[in-house]
């Protein structure tokens, strides 16, 4: 039977927090599903193209969602700075977006967003930089922006819901 002095257990220890460092550190993006993509039974995949999902009726009677566009300024510089480096700008907007989030309360991203970004450090934003970030979809996502910005308040977001322009053919 082999045993593992502490010495050793230090030692492996303290290679984690470089391993991590380096799988963060890619010349290239990160193009894997996204975390939560597949997940059975959640209701707002993080990314989903595989199909239209049923608009849940109680979103339905819920006012649009709006942000500034200063905000989605903010929330572009938070994205190229955190999130493009394993989500490149189209991936997780337009089309894609327009598939999984459209109709859905906008707590719901949030929620989501908080809980599994970065996938190296969820939850590492301020609440402002996570709106700030969902503004920036939105507006990469065809919802036009408004004269007041989204709250990064909870009870607020959850009384608004996602509603991406359809595209003109």
């Amino acid at each position: 039977m082999t045993r593992v002095t502490e010495a050793t257990k230090r030692s492996l220890l303290a290679l984690v927090p470089l391993v991590l460092i380096a799988a963060c550190r890619r010349d290239t993006p990160d193009v894997r599903e996204p975390l939560g993509a597949r997940v059975a039974g959640l209701a707002h995949p993080v990314l989903s193209t595989h199909g239209a999902r049923a608009v849940p009726a109680s979103t339905t009677s819920l006012p649009p969602a709006s942000y500034s566009a200063d905000q989605a300024a903010r929330g572009a510089q938070v994205y190229k700075a955190t999130c493009a480096r394993c989500h490149p700008p189209g991936q997780l907007d337009g089309d894609a977006f327009a598939v999984a989030w459209n109709e859905a309360r906008v707590s719901t991203l949030y929620t989501t967003l908080r809980n599994t970004m970065p996938q190296d450090k969820p939850g590492s934003l301020s609440d402002s930089q996570y709106v700030d970030v969902i503004a920036y979809l939105l507006q990469r996502s065809r919802v036009p922006a408004g004269a007041a910005p989204l709250a990064p308040d909870s009870v607020a977001l959850r009384g608004l819901r996602i509603a991406v322009t359809p595209r003109t053919p």
